[in-house]
């Protein structure tokens, strides 16, 4: 039967061959690493539309140049790729997948069967592997890459089935391609185990925030307001973001100085550092607290959160609240935000 969730745009489709696609999806959901995903991708692909040997390329789109990787590794003969395809331009399918977006393509319909027969991508590699018919699917990552995952036959060209399938399943596999990315992004940001008083932002290549440490939405929104919309950067942050070179974003507020840089190398992830300017002894004495509230005053001015004030202290969250609301009258203010950007006027 016919899914009713393709109708005349993929006629060729069952219920069953939609329920294997969203099977594919929840196999690579998990997938923590590039690495990972490609492992999952491949082998739940050859579940999806049979294949004696996969492979999954990674195209630079600048220069052409390809990594590759076969299933079973054993298929190609020794350095046959390498020696065929020196840029995306020596293989029909990889060429048409870094050349655009596109549908699931195959190489019969890229390349007559008399000039493939007599090619060297034929002769040296192809059918060497065994591989006598080809599909491939095309994905496009936040890095200018294009990563095209193949499948061959040695039998039975691939049908206009095999096609809407893949082309169903294809952006599961570019979304969980880019998810693995940004978090390994976001892993190596995090890696040197940042001290405190820095997060991370990762975005795609819309300037939406994709992925984004501890602290960092908080900090944005203190400092620049609530994106318009979820996922989105504050105003002022996505302005600055729009206007090269891009010079440090710097915002004070309450005593505390929070840096946005660009991380190097890395288009797409924010680096923030936020500093909280220090109180002087002598002007925290002269505003009459006690050595308690001091204590409390200072650990207000790096956590808001009234109970994590508490746990960092050793402290009931009465004993926190009675000494906030002490300082606070002995300050003339009416939150502990204020009672901290007092304390530090009169340090200044």
């Amino acid at each position: 039967m016919r899914s009713m969730f393709t109708g005349d745009a993929m006629p060729w489709l069952a219920d069953t061959d939609v329920g294997a696609a969203y099977g594919f999806a929840r196999a690579i959901v998990e997938a923590r690493t590039e690495g990972e995903l490609r492992r999952r991708a491949l082998t739940a692909l050859a579940e999806l539309v049979p294949a004696d040997v996969l492979t999954w390329d990674v195209v630079e789109l600048s220069t052409g140049a390809v990594g590759h990787e076969a299933i079973p590794a054993e298929a190609e003969p020794p350095g046959a790729f390498d020696a065929v395809v020196e840029t995306a331009a020596d293989h029909p399918l990889l060429a048409a997948h870094a050349a655009r977006r596109r549908p699931a393509v195959r190489l019969s319909e890229l390349v007559e069967a008399a000039p493939l027969a007599h090619s060297e991508l034929y002769g040296h590699l192809l059918h060497s592997s065994g591989v006598e018919y080809e599909i491939a699917i095309g994905m496009r990552t936040d890095r200018s890459e294009a990563v095209v995952a193949g499948l061959g036959r040695t039998e039975r060209e691939f049908s206009e089935r095999d096609r809407d399938v893949l082309d169903l399943a294809r952006p599961a596999l570019e979304g969980a391609l880019r998810a693995t990315q940004a978090r390994g992004r976001l892993v190596r940001a995090l890696a040197a185990d940042p001290p405190p008083g820095t997060a991370v932002v990762l975005l795609n290549r819309d300037g939406e925030i994709e992925l984004s440490s501890l602290d960092a939405d908080r900090w944005l929104a203190e400092h620049f307001g609530a994106g318009e919309h979820p996922g989105w950067l504050p105003g002022p942050v996505a302005e600055w973001l729009a206007l090269p070179p891009r010079p440090p974003l710097v915002s004070e507020r309450d005593g505390r100085r929070l840096t946005v840089r660009l991380l190097p190398g890395d288009p797409h992830a924010l680096l923030l550092e936020e500093q909280v300017a220090s109180f002087r002894t002598g002007a925290l004495d002269r505003l009459g607290l006690t050595p308690r509230e001091t204590e409390v005053l200072r650990a207000a001015a790096v956590i808001e959160d009234e109970a994590e004030i508490a746990w960092d202290l050793f402290l009931s969250l009465h004993a926190v609240r009675e000494r906030l609301a002490r300082l606070e009258a002995k300050l003339g203010v009416r939150t502990a935000a204020e009672a901290v950007a007092r304390a530090l006027r009169e340090s200044s």
